[in-house]
């Protein structure tokens, strides 16, 4: 029974990676085009579900302080509640106006961002990432950034 369940775990995990994939494929092939549009935050959520399933996404963040924030695309006025740390990635439509620390950039910015086509460095040192925040919760975005594109590339 216990290899059964190894089994199921196992090949969940490889379903996960394989989602992971084909949509950070996908960003890619996108943001080679156009990576605005209404349909951006859905493709944005799917590399995110996908990437909380991944073990090795998971370990990245495991030493990274557990934070949350208000990812605004600014061009469609749609919001995804993100939060991340300590081990752990959850990502889900949200308000615009909800509560949390707002930080805001185009579609394109948070396709490119979190599908790995844009290093974080250059969002956030060149202003294409507004923190309505503060200062605390940006170096947390970007590290959480890094952290990502790094294990999408293990």
């Amino acid at each position: 029974m216990a290899s059964g369940a190894t089994s199921s775990s196992r090949s969940l995990t490889e379903v996960t990676k394989q989602e992971l994939t084909a949509a950070l494929s996908e960003a890619r092939a996108r943001a080679k085009t156009d990576g605005s549009g209404n349909d951006v935050p859905e493709l944005v959520l799917r590399i995110l579900t996908a990437a909380s399933g991944t073990e090795s996404v998971r370990d990245a963040l495991k030493d990274v302080k557990a934070g949350r924030a208000l990812l605004r695309f600014t061009d469609i006025g749609r919001a995804i509640e993100f939060q991340a740390g300590d081990g752990k990635l959850h990502a889900e439509p949200a308000d615009v106006k909800g509560p949390g620390p707002k930080v805001d950039a185009t579609s394109a910015t948070w396709l490119g961002l979190l599908g790995g086509t844009l290093k974080p460095w250059l969002a956030f040192t060149r202003g294409m990432v507004v923190c309505r925040a503060g200062l605390t919760e940006l170096r947390w975005l970007q590290q959480v950034a890094e952290r990502l594109q790094k294990a999408y590339a293990d």
